[in-house]
């Protein structure tokens, strides 16, 4: 594939995704609400850690699927060679998941009875919790076979022939949750929810690969021992990563469950939805770009390495830094009107969980160069050491300081590990120095963005501190008109330039792009 097809594919595929991500979004703001009036606030903070055991079990395919996706867009060739290596590739993959799922199906069942007494569940949470763990671990063993089988539509740069009817699954998996809830299905709702999304994303799966690669042979015969060994060599330390991910960014749930209460989780969880949401969003960026961008920095050299990341950390930053001063303008006034001010944590726990979106999101995006690039090792540890100081400073502060402290000991932990670690390591392998990784990239673009965002964010909470606008039907037109014009001044300034050869010639003088 060209440079500019392969890159306008991967443009497009992120797009796709990030509108189906948007609107996902917005469903989901919609029907909290109604989810917290169907159960108590212990019952959807239990909901919520439900999620994060499934999150943790999510992720013991050990980096397979990842690494499933970077060899399939390493043979996309149309040779035989190719055709047989994409055979083996699948057929290895989806045997390995599923013999990865079995071992997840069983941890979960064990660990399943112990979840009552860790978090001293009242009777009526506690009776039916047990089964739907053992259910769910079930059910995320399901799955994975399902990520052996999806990963080609990424490595191709067919994001959006996926994500389509995947996405239209997901919506149809939100109205059953509702309507469940709204019967008195309770907590065993996301269990039935689940099942249907299981199966559905699975006849997707078959359908489409029937469809568009029907010489692909998935059996034992194509099974490959060495390219196990080799997946799971490199996939391993992916998975390291994904676990202290999980413990940087999400364990904040249980610390919280286990040292505040369950109803503290359902605020907390709320209050940090939208940055976790930007945070989400920002990431997709350069999770649909992996392809690409392994492509790039295996066989094109680390000049067109260099290039790439310059373009696209810039991107991240100028996104992370609007999505940083909205979300403080608009998240306290969002939160008020849709689910009311219980269920707001507070500025200061606000503040902290946006530091984390842009800290995070940052070092993400160096991240995952490095692991295109396919250094795993380092990343492994240093981000094994990094949920270490995490969960240890976190449990401390959280003891003595509440919510804050347990978002404070996420923060510091980053400084003390990845924060310095990452732009080491581009230095080292890809030949990016702390100017080019950190100043130029960051420091320019992040304090530009700041100065016209904290002119909105001023302009906004203005409007926030008059009862007449209390109201969505001041809100939303306040609110959009803000993002308007971060989203105007970020083009013009900062992504016209390096963005403007992917958008399509009759859109271009709208965007004030030069021809």
């Amino acid at each position: 594939m060209s440079e500019v097809s392969r890159t306008k594919s991967a443009f497009w595929g992120t797009v796709s995704t990030q509108v189906f991500t948007i609107v996902s979004m917005v469903i989901s703001i919609v029907s909290t609400p109604l989810m917290v009036r169907y159960l108590d606030k212990d019952a959807y903070g239990l909901s919520i850690i439900f999620f994060q055991i499934v999150n943790y079990l999510a992720l013991f395919d050990f980096g397979l699927s990842a690494a499933v996706i970077r060899n399939l867009a390493l043979h996309r060739g149309d040779d035989e060679h190719n055709r047989r290596m994409v055979n083996r590739i699948m057929s290895t993959g989806v045997l390995v998941a599923a013999a990865f799922g079995l071992l997840v199906a069983t941890l979960g069942i064990g660990l399943a009875p112990l979840l009552p007494q860790a978090y001293n569940l009242r009777p009526e949470l506690a009776a039916p919790a047990v089964p739907i763990i053992v259910t769910l671990s079930l059910l995320v063993g399901g799955q994975f076979i399902q990520r052996g089988l999806g990963g080609i539509f990424f490595a191709h740069h067919r994001q959006t022939l996926i994500s389509t009817p995947v996405f239209v699954v997901s919506l149809l998996s939100t109205g059953l949750t509702l309507l469940l809830l709204s019967r008195g299905v309770g907590l065993w709702t996301f269990v039935y929810v689940n099942l249907f999304q299981l199966f559905g994303n699975g006849l997707v799966q078959v359908l489409l690969l029937r469809r568009y690669y029907p010489d692909i042979s998935i059996g034992f015969r194509h099974y490959d021992k060495e390219l196990t060994r080799s997946m799971l060599g490199y996939g391993f330390f992916l998975f390291l990563q994904g676990l202290a991910t999980q413990v940087i960014l999400y364990t904040d749930r249980l610390v919280i469950g286990k040292v505040l209460s369950l109803a503290l989780v359902a605020v907390f969880s709320l209050t940090v939805r939208i940055p976790e949401v930007g945070m989400n969003l920002l990431g997709r960026v350069t999770e649909n770009a992996l392809p690409a961008v392994a492509e790039i920095v295996v066989h094109e050299g680390s000049a067109r390495a260099r290039f790439y990341f310059h373009r696209i950390m810039l991107l991240i930053v100028v996104m992370s830094m609007a999505a940083f001063w909205l979300m403080l303008a608009l998240d306290e006034w969002f939160i008020r009107l849709w689910v009311g001010t219980d269920f707001f944590a507070g500025q200061q726990v606000l503040v902290l969980a946006l530091v984390i979106m842009v800290q995070q999101t940052i070092t993400r995006t160096g991240v995952f160069f490095l692991n295109a690039k396919g250094i795993a090792r380092p990343l492994s540890f240093a981000a094994m050491i990094e949920a270490a100081l995490n969960l240890t400073l976190s449990i401390a502060l959280g003891y003595r300081m509440g919510m804050p402290g347990i978002l404070l000991g996420t923060i510091l932990a980053a400084l003390l590990t990845s924060v310095w670690y990452v732009p080491f390591l581009l230095r080292k392998h890809l030949g990016i120095s702390l100017a080019d990784s950190l100043v130029r990239p960051v420091v320019g673009p992040a304090l530009g963005v700041s100065a016209a965002g904290a002119g909105v964010c001023l302009l906004v909470q203005a409007f926030n501190k008059i009862a007449f606008f209390n109201h969505w039907l001041w809100f939303l037109p306040i609110g959009a008109l803000a993002a308007g014009l971060m989203g105007v001044f970020v083009w013009l300034v900062y992504l016209r330039g390096p963005l403007g050869e992917y958008v399509p010639v009759r859109f271009r003088r709208y965007l004030l792009v030069q021809a």
